[in-house]
């Protein structure tokens, strides 16, 4: 069939601001427009990630489309604000986007409230995607096209942890009994078992919305991928199935090459030389990344301050990244990294290419989904230190079932982050001097032979997953059986 006849396929995009939640999805749009000429892809989101999401769909591109093809990717705000914290500029894009669907379900011109960019009228949306975490954009999605449009879901978090909080006895009002724990022991598939309390490991200085909006939607698109969850998946499918939805796994969605910094990104030359740098003084896998994502930060700055002179002390390079609104480094601090000649510390840095880059081994990470998943992807193990959410349940399966991190425990806060776990029944002692002794002992184990074991078994994984989105991967296969479901013009 000739491109000129094919049907424009609409797709609309909006989520939580959180990085981790924006960021697969580009690599997928991005991959969409490439190889369907007949595809628009629009992405609303909030004026804190614009320009990182620009980056990304470019970084995707390589340079390899036309300008027409870019423009068939419309990345836009729908507000102003200087806000980084997502917290603050969610309220405002689910003010706004009522009538920034009604507009393009009425296929008119829209406008970016932050750039000024204007984008031409397009047919109207063929389908949405919405974020797990953001219920109000599907309720008032539904409000204005009802059930017409098919909305699938967007799940970028474990999907071990998507079982525990939606395939549940309590499903029905997940929200009111989220964070409610009594000791039981919790059974899900495809993790360890763990008392509930094991699921909020640390105080964080927010309340978490885990409204159930998979049941609202049609179906779901899952960024994992089987050689990462694979009896988690095949249980979340069977669970959808029983209620006529279905479930695309489209992950990992990460780049097949990530080997140059952003040029012209904070903290791309900086982090460039640096990696270079230490290969040299240091050799390859010397480097460790820690990163909490741009949400999550410990609430006790000691803990950060110990493991970074543990670093020091074992003489261990290491790259911080503090994105959080949360996060509160010194400049003393980063006085005391900067002076210690193997360290670098930046509130932003390019995430996928250090992971990738020679000189980088390992990954201290909070363990969210995105970040598993670029982890796994590059075949860097992993240290957990997870927070809330999906997380406790990642650093679990990663440490007990693939065994390709360790988890450090004494970093863990509050009244529930200091019981027994399940598995050892080992309690954290709550102390600083506690979190010294952990941290250096497994900056020990990454040089040893447990280290070497972790590595070869996430490389492993890594060459699974790779083949995900080749011409007959798993991906690809389930993004045609998608296409086909609803009737879509792509995917040729």
């Amino acid at each position: 069939m000739s491109t000129r006849t094919k049907q424009i396929t609409h797709i609309l995009f909006s989520a939580f601001p959180g990085w981790g939640h924006i960021r697969p999805f580009c690599i997928f749009a991005a991959r969409l427009v490439k190889e369907n000429e007949n595809v628009v892809v629009t992405l609303l989101l909030t004026p804190n990630l614009l320009k990182k999401a620009q980056y990304e769909i470019s970084a995707e591109f390589n340079g390899e489309v036309s300008d027409a093809s870019r423009e068939r990717i419309r990345a836009f705000s729908s507000f102003q604000s200087d806000s980084d914290d997502p917290f603050v500029v969610f309220p405002s894009l689910v003010e706004t986007y009522p009538a920034i669907y009604q507009s393009l379900s009425q296929g008119k011109p829209i406008s970016c409230s932050l750039t000024g960019a204007k984008f031409e009228a397009v047919p109207a949306p063929s389908v949405l995607i919405l974020d797990l975490v953001a219920y109000p954009l599907i309720e008032a999605t539904r409000s204005i096209t009802g059930k017409s449009i098919p909305i699938i879901s967007w799940i970028t978090g474990h999907v071990s942890s998507a079982m525990q909080l939606f395939a549940s006895d309590l499903e029905s009002d997940a929200n009111k009994h989220y964070g409610t724990t009594d000791g039981k022991v919790v059974k899900v598939p495809g993790l360890p078992d763990m008392y509930d309390y094991e699921f909020f490991p640390q105080e964080v200085p927010f309340e978490i919305d885990v409204s159930v909006i998979v049941k609202m939607c049609d179906a779901a698109f899952v960024t994992s991928g089987y050689a990462a969850e694979e009896i988690a998946i095949d249980a979340f499918r069977s669970w959808l199935s029983e209620r006529n939805q279905s479930c695309y796994v489209i992950g990992p969605l990460v780049p097949p090459e990530y080997v140059h910094a952003r040029s012209g990104a904070t903290g791309s030359a900086e982090s460039e030389e640096f990696l270079n740098k230490i290969i040299e003084k240091h050799g390859e896998k010397s480097v460790v990344l820690l990163s909490f994502g741009t949400v999550f930060w410990p609430k006790y700055q000691g803990y950060i301050d110990e493991v970074i002179e543990g670093l020091i002390e074992k003489n261990f390079p290491f790259i911080i990244c503090y994105a959080s609104p949360f996060a509160n480094i010194s400049d003393e601090l980063i006085l005391k990294i900067n002076n210690s000649g193997i360290g670098l510390v930046s509130k932003w840095v390019p995430q996928q290419y250090i992971l990738n880059h020679p000189a980088t081994g390992w990954f201290i990470t909070h363990c969210g989904h995105n970040s598993v998943m670029e982890g796994l992807g590059s075949g860097v193990p992993m240290i957990c230190w997870p927070f809330e959410a999906d997380q406790p349940a990642a650093a679990a399966h990663l440490s007990v079932n693939l065994k390709v991190a360790f988890e450090l425990i004494e970093v863990r806060t509050g009244e529930r982050g200091l019981k027994p776990l399940l598995r050892s029944g080992r309690m954290a002692q709550g102390t600083r001097e506690a979190v010294g002794s952990e941290i250096r002992e497994v900056i020990d184990a990454c040089r040893g032979a447990k280290g070497k074991e972790l590595r070869s078994n996430v490389e492993n994984i890594k060459a699974k997953l790779d083949h995900a989105w080749q011409a007959n991967g798993s991906s690809r296969t389930e993004l045609r059986a998608f296409c086909e479901k609803y009737s879509l013009d792509i995917c040729s």
